[in-house]
């Protein structure tokens, strides 16, 4: 009759089902790895997208630029001399020169600062000059 027990005990002990504690802390471990990974991750993902945004507002300055320079007369310009205007942390400089066959080069540089320091972009179009303009 003993054998009967033993045998009815091991066959109770192979039926439980689940995890011992050393298994659950190496999953605990290794989910809290992957979520301070995860937490890393979205920091730079967040500074480079406040660096992106500053280097699409500088874009939009110079073609808000280029835009407000196309709608004057090529007349109206004065040539060669650089022009700074600044606005909101962003510093332009353009310059309209002379680009021969009736058209204006313009050279727009856009510098503003970021947390890593001040960035700068240049821009340049060429602007037709439309006869009697």
């Amino acid at each position: 009759m003993k054998n009967t027990n033993r045998t009815h005990a091991v066959a109770e002990t192979r039926e439980r089902r689940g995890v011992t504690l050393v298994e659950l802390i190496v999953a605990m471990t290794i989910l809290t790895i992957g979520l301070l990974g995860i937490v890393g991750v979205s920091g730079s993902i967040a500074r480079g997208l406040g660096e992106a945004r500053s280097d699409n507002l500088a874009a939009i300055y110079a073609e808000s630029r280029f835009e407000k320079l196309a709608g004057t007369a090529c007349s109206s310009f004065t040539l060669g001399t650089p022009t700074t205007e600044a606005m909101r942390g962003i510093t332009e400089v353009y310059t309209i020169t002379d680009a021969g066959n009736n058209t204006r080069s313009i050279v727009d540089v856009v510098t503003w600062k970021t947390r890593r320091g001040t960035r700068t972009s240049t821009f340049t179009t060429l602007l037709p000059c439309r006869p009697g303009a």
